[in-house]
């Protein structure tokens, strides 16, 4: 058998990406952050993924969404061990197509774990699963479309997010690392010049201080993420002021179209840091060709 009409994973993916009838993943506020009883933000369940490292657990759960919450009814795919193995990179033999049994058991152990945050139920219906998506906040009740009865871009007063397609049809779920997947779900939140105090990482979403720096630089060095530092006043600082970052996605998750009410009035943007970028290249070019 040739190893080109085997399903491989992004065939795969594409394959039931294509069954969903739509171009992003729609999810909820309440999987990144919840509130508690004084309304203050707290950790959703994505910061379980984060902290326990399942980066394959994630992006099962990422495609079942997708595929799930795409249909009318019910909310829930029955697949074979095998094609889940295959969609989050399992290995597999390129010549028969058999999958080793380390990557069957790791799509159990991660419907267990996404069992155990309350985001799946899941029952076995011969030799498949059949995985429901069960609510985004990790609450156990049953899920409902983020779209169902709405307009514009509110559900019951929570936003919600939409991760584009492009992050499996560019490759991007293999190119990113978990902290920048994870700054990237929170990013995709944002408005557009936001800016994300690092010590509130974890109060906000269960994500410690050194995650997010890791994940934001691979963002920026990705060329996905625009970043600009912006002063304001500071009565507390010794020097009056203080210096903070703000960022904007780039193409193909950017930008969103909405400014955040971070967003600096001397707000620049990446198509003029772009050019001035450029002209400071040209003037050290210049500077180098009159020395010579």
């Amino acid at each position: 058998m040739m190893s080109s009409e085997i399903a491989d994973r992004q065939f795969t993916i594409e394959y039931y990406l294509e069954r969903s009838r739509r171009d992003a993943l729609p999810l909820a506020l309440g999987f990144l952050q919840g509130r508690n009883e004084q309304n203050r933000p707290i950790p959703g369940p994505f910061s379980h993924f984060v902290r326990r490292g399942r980066g394959t657990a994630l992006e099962q759960y990422l495609l079942l969404h997708a595929i799930a919450s795409g249909e009318t009814e019910g909310f829930d795919v029955r697949l074979g061990a095998a094609t889940w193995a295959r969609a989050i990179g399992g290995y597999f033999d390129p010549e028969t197509g058999v999958i080793e049994a380390a990557a069957l058991h790791a799509v159990s152990r991660n419907w267990g774990f996404l069992k155990e945050i309350g985001l799946v139920e899941t029952e076995r219906v011969g030799r498949k699963v059949r995985a429901r998506l069960l609510a985004d906040d990790g609450s156990g009740e049953a899920y409902r479309h983020i779209g169902a009865g709405m307009k514009g871009k509110k559900l019951n007063g929570h936003g919600y997010l939409k991760l584009p397609y492009t992050y499996w049809r560019q490759g991007w779920h293999e190119k990113l690392s978990l902290p920048a997947k994870a700054m990237l779900l929170i990013a995709l939140y944002q408005g557009d010049g936001f800016s994300l105090p690092y010590n509130k990482l974890s109060e906000w979403y269960g994500i410690s201080a050194a995650t997010g720096q890791r994940g934001l630089r691979e963002l920026r060095e990705g060329g996905l993420l625009h970043r600009e530092r912006h002063r304001r006043r500071d009565p507390e600082s010794p020097v009056g002021f203080a210096d903070v970052y703000h960022y904007q996605l780039l193409p193909p998750f950017g930008p969103r179209g909405e400014a955040s009410a971070a967003k600096p009035k001397l707000w620049r943007g990446p198509a003029q840091a772009t050019q001035k970028a450029r002209r400071a290249k040209g003037k050290r070019i210049s500077k180098k060709k009159g020395r010579s």
